[in-house]
């Protein structure tokens, strides 16, 4: 998707606020519409300012996180779907092997077979799983834990709110890849962002590399090819 440099930023912002801002975030300039994800003395109200820029008003990190992902989800759903679904390695069955992505900043940088690959290997070496395990500040604050919850509350609360197929942007209204997250997406997202700075321009070296002497045809010729179909994911 040509919009992709979008959506590295969203989900980011739920673990920078975590790590740097107050339990209330509260709005701070003139309203021009105050829709809210839900009422109540721990539940999060999102506050439109000029140019439709949201102020979260919550009491605690999880309804922090909750407004934060309901919000970016209402503005930027298919860039993070599309996220989502790279790093759970279905790029491939959805989209393609021979399309292209860009798991770092630069534009089209592989295909999706060879991101799928990458990102799949991830997957079995539960690296990002192993990394969560980890106690603070090696890994995550409760406070960050928290905000991904409830940014996944709020992600997914648009998302059944409003429904696939009544999305307002066509780039993925009623698409099948288009699905409600997990926690573990979050911090795969999370990961790839703080690696693929570097990692982005090895991959294709890494998923494609070979032992000294074979070709690159002889070492995948028996590999199975990518799963194809149209179904949802299954978990």
């Amino acid at each position: 998707m040509a919009r992709r440099r979008s959506r590295a930023r969203l989900p980011m912002a739920v673990l920078a606020a975590a790590a740097v801002m107050g339990t209330t975030a509260v709005a701070g300039a003139p309203v021009t519409a105050s829709p809210a994800v839900a009422q109540g003395p721990d539940r999060p109200t999102i506050r439109y300012t000029e140019y439709g820029i949201p102020h979260i008003i919550a009491s605690d990190w999880e309804g922090l996180g909750a407004g934060y992902g309901y919000a970016a989800a209402k503005d930027n759903v298919c860039t993070l779907a599309d996220t989502y679904l790279m790093v759970d390695a279905r790029r491939s069955r959805y989209l393609g092997p021979d399309g292209r992505t860009s798991p770092g900043q630069n534009q089209n940088t592989t295909t999706n077979l060879n991101s799928d690959l990458y990102f799949q290997r991830l997957k079995d070496d539960m690296v990002v799983e192993r990394l969560l395990n980890r106690p603070a500040p090696d890994g995550p604050e409760p406070e960050v834990r928290e905000a991904v919850r409830g940014y996944v509350q709020g992600y997914n609360r648009y998302l059944a709110e409003t429904g696939v197929d009544n999305l307002s942007d066509p780039a993925c209204r009623g698409a099948a890849w288009v699905r409600p997250i997990t926690e573990l997406d979050v911090y795969r997202h999370a990961h790839a962002e703080i690696i693929m700075g570097s990692a982005d321009a090895l991959l294709d070296g890494q998923v494609n590399a070979v032992p000294p002497g074979a070709s690159a045809t002889a070492a995948t010729a028996g590999a199975p090819g990518p799963r194809r179909g149209r179904s949802p994911p299954s978990r």
